[in-house]
């Protein structure tokens, strides 16, 4: 029997639509220099602050990713029901064939628009050149092992590649638990993830340890425990706290995402085992706009980008505006243009790959 947790698609929904505010800071506050331009306005510096963090959907994202893989293989002895094949054929089919027709749109955008081309002292610049290699190590989905490419033609891309070869060290995460114990498996790939992060830094093997607390999470919410009804208001209370303190204060970028790891694991911990032992829904999660934007999440995750550069580069190129201005425009146009045209990405191509 499939197990489904609704409240999960909210998740997703509101992780997608804060990278993509992220990325539209990004875009239009940040020079090359990576120097934030601030507003002096009450109300959108308060929503910058609050987006300038969005960086972190990733790392939630991640932990997700290890307790949705997780869940089929809880109650079966923490084995991969239908082999290895069938698995990893799966997370293919799911994952490459949206991001390689994602990918390629971004080419054909960067081809067709010239404002794409040139540099424009904007973040769009570190996706330029476009470089054989760079095309290369995308398809491959190895364009994170080198800084050179791992940014290029569409930088929210490069998370992609660090979840794929993520997926082919699940199996080997399930082997040691099975043949040790969790504490022993858990070690093991803490130590890997640390040494791969002295290797190649800019891949974030960090989620390695994320992606494991997702299966740690999944794992421990299915053990039959009592679940005390302050547990959901301590996590949430514990993963805002963090992320406020994230944003007002300047915290290692590697801390950050372990502690986003923790806490969020900790909240998704205490929000499945209140929905299986009362069977209630998470209602502040379970809505229509919600489910929807969590539906279109991954597609929303691959196109944004080139959308996002076009609309800022088209505002700097042809208008006298303040960046204020500019910044609530292109808030405006992510629900406006993005997520329309998302949803026609989603319907059109990621709808096709679902697994069933």
């Amino acid at each position: 029997m499939k197990v489904r947790f609704e409240f999960l698609d909210g998740i997703r929904g509101i992780s997608a639509l804060w990278v993509v505010l992220y990325h539209s800071l990004l875009f239009n506050g940040y020079s090359t220099g990576h120097n934030i331009k601030w507003s002096n306005h009450f109300v959108l510096f308060f929503i910058q602050k609050a987006t300038s963090i969005g960086h972190l959907a990733v790392s939630i994202f991640i932990v997700l990713s290890g307790f949705c893989l997780a869940l089929p293989v809880v109650n079966n002895n923490m084995e991969i029901k239908g082999g290895f094949k069938r698995y990893i054929s799966r997370r293919a089919k799911r994952l490459i064939p949206p991001y390689y027709v994602a990918l390629l749109l971004s080419g054909l955008l960067i081809l067709l628009f010239p404002l794409l081309q040139t540099p424009y002292n904007t973040a769009w610049d570190s996706k330029l050149p476009v470089s054989f290699w760079s095309v290369i190590s995308h398809i491959g989905l190895f364009h994170n092992l080198k800084s050179s490419w791992i940014f290029k033609i569409n930088g929210a891309h490069w998370s992609i590649a660090t979840e794929w070869q993520i997926y082919w060290l699940f199996p080997f995460m399930l082997l040691f638990w099975r043949r040790t114990n969790v504490y022993i498996s858990f070690i093991i790939f803490v130590l890997l993830a640390l040494l791969l992060k002295k290797l190649i830094p800019m891949a974030k093997p960090e989620f390695i340890i994320l992606f494991f607390m997702g299966v740690i999470c999944c794992y421990l919410s299915f053990k039959k425990m009592t679940v005390n009804k302050l547990l959901i208001p301590l996590a949430t209370t514990i993963f805002l706290a963090g992320l406020l303190a994230f944003a007002l204060l300047h915290i290692n970028g590697f801390v950050m995402i372990l502690l986003t790891g923790i806490t969020f694991s900790f909240l998704l911990y205490s929000l499945v085992s209140y929905t299986k032992s009362t069977e209630k829904p998470i209602l502040i999660l379970e809505n229509k706009p919600l489910e929807f934007l969590g539906k279109i999440s991954y597609s929303l995750y691959l196109i944004h980008g080139p959308l996002l550069a076009i609309m800022n580069l088209y505002l700097l190129k042809n208008f006298e505006l303040t960046n204020d201005t500019r910044q609530w425009i292109i808030f405006i146009g992510v629900f406006i243009l993005i997520i329309p045209v998302t949803t026609i990405f989603y319907n059109l191509v990621e709808k096709r790959f679902l697994n069933k």
